[in-house]
């Protein structure tokens, strides 16, 4: 009897080892993918005031002085703040700025006034204006357009102009007024 010997292959596990790494020769199948996105930012149109404290107050923007009168005068007086303005505005060319003011600590009959100390009979009304002429006055409670332009973004000055007519008469002493500016944008 003839017997047919089959053999068999047997992989163990020095075989294996030495298949691999064999195999290891062979490049491996890669695929590449790429994808894009996108990446934006926006900026809004606004504004900065330097010196803005963490309560959103601004501090003081200046003064209206309008000078020392004799008791008798009845002359007109004009001032202004924007020569020397406390605070630096920077915005945005082309921002809608908005500024209103209040009428004041002693605003009476739809008017402001500046009073003496604590004593409501003595006043002196005073007009807050836009424009040095005082032809574009700033009513209480309303709120006046500021143009900003490339020109004077970087420092935006308030028009703030005063003018008050004395009545002659008045008790002696300081007059004083505190006013509240709001800026929107």
């Amino acid at each position: 009897m003839t017997r047919t010997l089959r053999l068999r292959p047997r992989i163990t596990l020095t075989s294996l080892a030495a298949l691999l790494a064999c195999a290891s020769n062979i490049p491996a199948s890669r695929a590449e993918t790429t994808a894009q996105f996108e990446v934006s930012a926006e900026i809004a149109p606004g504004c900065l005031v330097d010196g803005l404290g963490s309560s959103g107050q601004a501090g003081t923007i200046g003064t209206l002085d309008f000078g020392v009168d004799s008791t008798f005068s009845t002359a007109t007086h004009t001032t202004t703040t924007t020569t020397a303005q406390g605070i630096r505005l920077r915005c945005t060319p082309g921002v809608n700025l908005m500024m209103g003011v209040d009428g004041g600590s002693h605003a009476a009959t739809g008017a402001r006034h500046l009073q003496r100390g604590s004593d409501t009979a003595a006043r002196i009304a005073y007009a807050l204006c836009r424009d040095a002429a005082c032809n574009q006055p700033i009513a209480i409670g309303g709120s006046a357009a500021i143009a900003v332009t490339g020109a004077n973004s970087e420092d935006v000055i308030l028009p703030l102009f005063a003018s008050l007519t004395l009545p002659g008469g008045l008790v002696p002493g300081t007059y004083t007024d505190t006013l509240t500016v709001t800026l929107t944008w």
